[in-house]
């Protein structure tokens, strides 16, 4: 495959997923477990509608595909469960950090399960990628503050089991690519995610209903710009990039980010922005080069 299009199919699921957070912010009264379900449920059915009108064959599958496929699915909406859960007890700072160490997951995964070899250049993009990170959180909120606030501990939590589940996401992902097609992948993962988390839902004492018409507005553009363009992007492109490359390539979600949010909410970007902006871009470079399947 051309390098130009996995590089375009990567910048377009970063510019993608990183409208997430912006959507987000904008339904603040909705659970997270009800905006993780609503984003799922509206990109599944969107994606089953379309392979209905174009009448697509997503089976048969192996029972392989169908398990894996699956668990690839209730990987996803724990992701999104708890990674929006964190936001409301955290900082921004603490999550987007702790979130962001998924790839160290997805490394170690690959090195102990997988049994893949990871190159010195790789782990030098992952380094490199986790630097920029930290230097672009900083300074938001007390990130290393030596009180220890239990609430925002809990969120600290939260952010990880995220980014450990986004993980296994990612590595399943990687292994299913190999034989399915994209389309054919997201519609299984996409369609077990959302009646997973549906199903969390029924059983959670939260209200899924009664919201505004924006909220609703605000939802809609979070399964279609996040998740079916922007995740849809990534799953693309791990039928030529390695699960790890992939993982930092996600990375580029915290520049789009804060990009966005001084375009939207006038959020200056200060010097060390720019800075750790430049170390995720050199990593992100660096995983194109050598992450290759």
């Amino acid at each position: 495959m051309s390098k130009h299009k996995i590089i375009l199919a990567s910048l377009i699921g970063i510019i993608g997923v990183s409208f997430a957070s912006i959507f987000i912010k904008e339904c603040a009264n909705v659970p997270s477990i009800v905006l993780s379900m609503y984003r799922l449920d509206i990109a599944a059915l969107i994606l089953l509608l379309i392979n209905i009108l174009k009448k697509n064959k997503i089976l048969p599958l192996s029972r392989k595909e169908l398990l894996l496929g699956f668990l690839s699915g209730v990987f996803l909406a724990l992701h999104f469960y708890f990674w929006i859960a964190s936001l409301k007890y955290t900082s921004i700072a603490s999550s987007v950090v702790l979130v962001s160490t998924n790839p160290f997951f997805v490394v170690l995964v690959s090195l102990f399960l997988m049994k893949e070899k990871i190159t010195f250049k790789m782990v030098l993009a992952l380094i490199v990628s986790f630097i920029g990170t930290i230097i672009i959180t900083v300074n938001d909120g007390n990130l290393f503050s030596s009180k220890i606030d239990k609430v925002a501990l809990f969120g600290d939590m939260l952010a990880l089991i995220g980014a450990f589940s986004v993980s296994f996401y990612f590595i399943i992902g990687a292994q299913l690519r190999k034989s399915m097609d994209t389309n054919k992948y997201i519609t299984v993962v996409y369609s077990s995610a959302a009646i997973f988390i549906t199903i969390m839902v029924m059983f959670a004492n939260v209200d899924a209903f009664h919201y505004s018409t924006r909220d609703f507005s605000f939802i809609f553009l979070l399964a279609i710009i996040p998740q079916l363009v922007g995740h849809s992007a990534f799953n693309w492109a791990l039928k030529y990039l390695k699960a790890t490359a992939i993982a930092i390539t996600t990375l580029g979600e915290i520049i789009g980010s804060s990009i966005l949010a001084y375009i939207f909410f006038a959020q200056t970007i200060s010097l060390w922005q720019f800075v750790g902006i430049a170390f995720i871009i050199s990593a992100i470079v660096i995983s194109f080069k050598y992450g290759k399947v």
